[in-house]
């Protein structure tokens, strides 16, 4: 990335600061969750997915594009690597009950801060966030936790040297690979937090390095032109947005391509897939996938966001709503899905910002508000 593209990102960084189971377990999931009960401004459930029909927040009033262009002006987008956030919803719709503090573990944050990235640590229930490591600015479009908490990993440029650290304490960092894309396809870590899939820009093949020893193990599919992948939180799938624009989901090993139907309601809006941003455990084959659309017209410029605006089923194709969307169309939001099946940790970007753990069966397990000094973070999917 350019030194003009690290400054549109701190600025991003800035604005944010400033401003078991059948395949009906997610269906059940929504209509029995403890929080389906609060009062939403427009929602129509179709086939147990709520299904957005009105609002007025659309990713055109979050993103600013390079220039001082807004992305209401059409053309490409800068990358989202942090957003600013819709006013806050009504009373009526802040939940009925913030506790006990979720019980989610470590959460990792990522901001700039300074002429460096810094990875910070919060664990609800705490009343300020630890500070865990300071990285390189490179850091801030491709870092990333594994699902473990033990490594963080990121990539520098433009050289493509994959670094790896120990987050117990140590400053030192190990080259794990030379010639790795740090911005197109980030490496993402495996579920057993062994393995990282990355691309060698060398031969453009993606494939996984060990952690242990560095080796890397192409897939058995070439995945030309694949970009933003994400690992399944039960390590049963990748998905990865193809050199179309569309979307696909793959077994662990690259084998069993599969393209997701193009159904979903932002295709007919002339939106197209940004990023991906995590995808749930698979019931009966079937996963939710949280993903950052465009605004009409607009195309994506291939960087992470780590900011999701609606959900797709990867059996179907067919768009749903996160719950930390709060029934605003397209409002943006954090989600990390974790384990089995469709338990995820919900992040809202309203003020302030709040944090809620949901079981695989919808059920609430706690809320809580996050300290204010994460205001300007945000949320890594580990």
């Amino acid at each position: 990335m350019t030194a003009p593209g690290y400054e549109r990102l701190r600025a991003a960084m800035a604005d944010l600061a400033a401003g078991a189971a059948p395949t009906d377990l997610h269906d059940r999931a929504l209509r029995t969750s403890r929080r389906s009960r609060r009062r939403r401004t427009t929602a129509a459930v179709a086939a147990g997915l709520v299904i957005v029909s009105g609002g007025t927040a659309t990713a055109a009033g979050l993103l600013s594009a390079p220039g001082g262009k807004t992305a209401a002006d059409g053309g490409s987008y800068a990358c989202p690597a942090a957003v600013p956030t819709d006013p806050s919803p009504a009373p009526s719709h802040r939940p009925a009950e913030t506790g006990p503090a979720p019980r989610t573990g470590p959460l990792f944050y990522l901001a700039a801060s300074g002429s460096s990235a810094e990875l910070v640590s919060w664990t609800p229930g705490q009343s300020t966030p630890v500070p865990r490591r300071r990285l390189p600015m490179d850091a801030l479009s491709n870092a990333n936790v594994s699902p473990d908490g033990t490594w963080v990993s990121w990539v520098t440029s433009p050289d493509g040297v994959l670094h790896l650290a120990a987050l117990d304490g140590g400053r030192t960092d190990r080259v794990l690979r030379t010639g790795v894309d740090g911005r197109l396809l980030e490496p993402v870590w495996s579920r057993d937090s062994t393995r990282l899939l990355v691309r060698e820009m060398s031969s453009d093949r993606v494939g996984t390095v060990d952690v242990a020893s560095g080796t890397f193990t192409t897939l058995p599919t070439d995945l030309d032109g694949a970009r933003d992948a994400v690992w399944a939180a039960d390590g049963s799938a990748i998905a990865l947005i193809t050199a179309d624009g569309g979307v696909m989901v793959a077994e662990p090993d690259g084998s069993g391509l599969r393209r997701i139907p193009a159904v979903a309601d932002f295709i007919e809006e002339g939106r197209k897939v940004a990023s991906l941003q995590s995808m749930s455990g698979k019931a009966a084959g079937d996963a939710a996938l949280n993903l950052f659309v465009t605004a009409p017209g607009q195309d994506p410029d291939g960087c992470r966001s780590l900011v999701s605006n609606t959900t797709i089923r990867t059996g179907d194709g067919r768009q749903g709503q996160d719950e930390a969307q709060r029934g605003g169309r397209y409002r943006a939001y954090q989600a990390a899905f974790r384990g089995r099946y469709f338990s995820h940790v919900d992040r809202e970007l309203g003020r302030p910002r709040t944090i809620e753990l949901i079981g695989d069966n919808g059920e609430f397990l706690g809320g809580t508000d996050e300290p204010p000094q994460l205001s300007r973070y945000l949320l890594l999917n580990n």
